[in-house]
């Protein structure tokens, strides 16, 4: 591949929107929700398969309870997606994806989240 070539790709690797959005890990066996926002649910989605797959927890704070229940007591579901606007900062999308997951965890009684 030419100089001229990788670059174009590159370049159009980086121009991509990016989807983003809430999303929640669901425990079947307590009911319990793990719920955050992040810029890329499609890595996020990539990351979850791969935990389950090597029974490892998704996240610290569901230790316990992936030991306890195992990794298919684990469910992602994509609570809402977002598209980066034309002219948003990678931050400004960010911040945006915050106060929207805060949104989702009102939602939700405290006792039920991790």
């Amino acid at each position: 591949m030419d100089k001229q070539r990788k670059e174009e790709i590159i370049t159009e690797y980086k121009q991509q929107k990016s989807t983003g959005g809430v999303y929640s890990i669901y425990n079947k066996g307590t009911g319990k929700r793990f719920i955050k926002g992040d810029a890329n649910l499609e890595a996020v989605k990539n990351r979850f398969m791969f935990s389950q797959k090597i029974n490892s927890p998704f996240t610290v704070v569901m230790k316990a309870d992936w030991a306890q229940y195992g990794p298919d007591s684990f469910v992602l579901e994509i609570l809402e997606e977002i598209k980066m606007e034309n002219e948003e900062s990678p931050r400004a999308f960010r911040d945006r994806l915050k106060k929207l997951e805060e949104q989702w965890k009102e939602k939700y009684p405290a006792e039920l989240r991790y």
